[in-house]
């Protein structure tokens, strides 16, 4: 019997992790089975940065397939199906990599000038909004504010405080950076920026601060960006065009060979199940076969679009429950 899906595309924080921000072993084990019975790829589609999410793919690759190595009771599997496939979209689809090789399939940037303008957007007194960039391997902020690691405890990920980048320069300058970074922004380079975003728990802040990212882009040349929130108390701002589904399409169009007289990306896209509990899931649930929100997702994802399927929350294992559903692997 052919597998009702090819491709099980998910986002992470709210969705696949546990509300502790992990995989749980009855979601691991899983997709385990998904790949090896089934013959499923993987995608994990993440507004986080690439970096942080390589240690979590890797040790997920593992448990599934396998290297020699046994984590968190998972043997090497003793006849692996296929070789392993799997990929990760990182900052909202600005990037992809193959999971396995750490490839980078393809990369969409931030213009420079823009970079620039929204990182110094907000006055060097501001303690309410912090403002965030991943920058090459770096995650670089204004405000030092160690809670925000919390939820990388998995990756150990940390970020680079940053508070007064300098002016762009063609050439870099002396960093005044704590810690002392001297790369990126801290020298006054503002190029290879995936994203940039915002995070505060005031959430009355952000209708006028997207409002002032939109102007300031704008008037960088006529330039656009793509907004989006991650989190009720985080804004994402990506190149325009960039969004989770664009980035499905975009990867299916590069990694699938084409066959005459057939759509492959089509074909793929319709062959795909997604999940997803943020505003930036909706491009990449509505554009797939099937796609499903978590019963705790943003209340205002659900009320656009009532059409997608409500599935159990994160913190009952909703992915994997609603996946062996699907695939009829005993709960």
């Amino acid at each position: 019997m052919a597998s009702p899906f090819r491709y099980v595309v998910s986002d992470m924080d709210g969705t696949l992790f546990s509300p502790d921000h992990v995989v749980s072993n009855y979601t691991r084990d899983t997709l385990r089975k998904l790949v090896h019975e089934h013959g499923v790829t993987p995608i994990l589609a993440t507004g986080r940065h690439f970096p942080d999410v390589k240690i979590i793919a890797n040790n997920l690759k593992k448990f599934i397939w396998g290297d020699g190595t046994t984590i968190d009771d998972a043997p090497p599997p003793s006849s692996p199906s296929r070789a392993p496939m799997m990929y990760i979209l990182t900052s909202n689809g600005a990037v992809a990599h193959n999971a396995v090789t750490h490839e980078l399939v393809f990369q969409t940037c931030l213009d420079p000038v823009v970079a620039e303008k929204l990182y110094q957007l907000l006055p060097d007194t501001e303690e309410v909004v912090n403002t965030n960039i991943y920058q090459e391997d770096d995650w670089i902020c204004r405000i030092d504010w160690p809670e925000m690691m919390k939820v990388h405890k998995e990756s150990g990920f940390q970020y680079r405080y940053v508070p007064n980048a300098p002016p762009r320069s063609a050439e870099p300058v002396p960093s005044t950076a704590p810690g002392g970074l001297s790369r990126g922004v801290a020298v006054g380079n503002y190029d290879n920026i995936s994203k940039i975003f915002f995070i505060t728990d005031d959430e009355a802040r952000f209708p006028s601060l997207a409002r002032e990212v939109q102007n300031t882009a704008a008037s960088c040349g006529g330039n656009s960006v793509s907004l989006t929130f991650s989190a009720s108390d985080c804004m994402d701002v990506m190149a325009a065009g960039v969004s989770k589904g664009q980035a499905i399409r975009k990867l299916f169009s590069v990694v699938l060979p084409p066959k005459e007289g057939r759509d492959v990306v089509a074909e793929a896209l319709q062959a795909s199940i997604a999940f997803g509990d943020g505003l930036n899931d909706a491009e990449m649930l509505t554009e797939v076969g099937k796609g499903c929100v978590m019963d705790n997702a943003n209340p205002k994802l659900k009320a656009q679009h009532p059409e997608l399927e409500v599935v159990q929350s994160n913190g009952d294992d909703g992915v994997a429950k609603k996946l062996r559903s699907v695939f009829g692997i005993p709960l």
